[in-house]
């Protein structure tokens, strides 16, 4: 009787922890993730933003931000005069951009785009030294010009 006891406890001490495993896993990272650790002082520094390396990611990175009106995240990316730009071109239709290529000159990678829905195109260019520094982080504002076409 007690070894029947046992194995029982013993499953039913597996099926918990499989049990709140399998919580943890469906809810995502963020449920993992510890809580962020509040600031001691007045002058602690903020977090920074994450600039890739990659010239073809970073502009693809400006893209996204600009598509979902993350008017914050675009200007950590460019340059206030390409901020100014796709600001006047206005970001109606801006989540349809898909990457048709990248080609280099002077210093600066061009990642060239077209919208789907309008078959307008957008080429980005991302000064290369500055934001493939070497380094695990680019620099902000590495995107200092953008041009539209039709």
């Amino acid at each position: 009787m007690k070894t029947t006891i046992r194995n029982r406890a013993a499953a039913l001490g597996i099926a918990t922890v499989a049990g709140l495993a399998g919580i943890g896993l469906a809810s995502g990272p963020t449920l993992a993730a510890p809580a962020p650790a509040a600031a001691t002082s007045a002058d602690a520094e903020p977090q920074s933003v994450h600039y890739p390396t990659d010239t073809g990611i970073y502009a693809d990175e400006l893209v996204r931000a600009w598509g979902a009106g993350n008017t914050d995240r675009v200007e950590g990316f460019a340059t206030p005069q390409v901020v100014d730009a796709l600001s006047d071109h206005g970001n109606e239709d801006a989540t349809h951009w898909v990457k048709t290529g990248s080609d280099g000159a002077a210093g600066t990678i061009y990642s060239d785009y077209e919208n789907t829905v309008t078959g307008e195109t957008m080429s980005v260019g991302v000064a290369n030294e500055e934001v493939s520094n070497g380094g695990e982080w680019g620099a902000p504002h590495g995107v200092h010009k953008v041009q539209f076409g039709n």
